[in-house]
């Protein structure tokens, strides 16, 4: 959920929650710290809500179901985020959803496309100027 939905479920406006510092006055770290639109977990959220511990996102440990924004595809792609916004926008990238108004794709759907590209040198390119005998 993003920093509106985390506001809804604590019962606080927006502008609130950016006086007070936004999610470090509450103790939430972002899935993605740094990215132009935070998303929060939202068993943290609603522990903050009810006053209890805030419980622990998991090991780390990459998951097939993980989301992965256009940045985590870029660095999993070893690209540049030009590159993946523009195969998103032409279709070169399929299987995207939409959360909080940012595509996201699952890591497993990643994984799979990466094993359906052609390896090093095969197909396509510029015909070679001299054949070899």
């Amino acid at each position: 959920m993003d920093a509106q939905g985390a506001c809804a479920i604590l019962g606080i406006s927006y502008k609130t929650w950016s006086n007070k510092g936004g999610a470090s006055a509450y103790g939430l770290t972002p899935f993605a710290p740094g990215r132009r639109k935070p998303l929060f977990d939202r068993a943290q959220v609603e522990a903050v809500r009810d006053g209890s511990p805030i419980p622990s996102r998991g090991t780390g440990e990459p998951h097939p179901d993980d989301l992965l924004d256009e940045q985590d595809v870029a660095d999993e792609l070893g690209v540049a985020y030009a590159t993946v916004r523009k195969d998103h926008s032409t279709g070169r990238l399929s299987g995207w959803t939409d959360v909080c108004g940012q595509a996201h794709i699952r890591r497993a759907t990643l994984t799979e496309i990466i094993a359906a590209r052609p390896g090093r040198g095969v197909g396509g390119g510029r015909p070679r100027k001299h054949p070899h005998p």
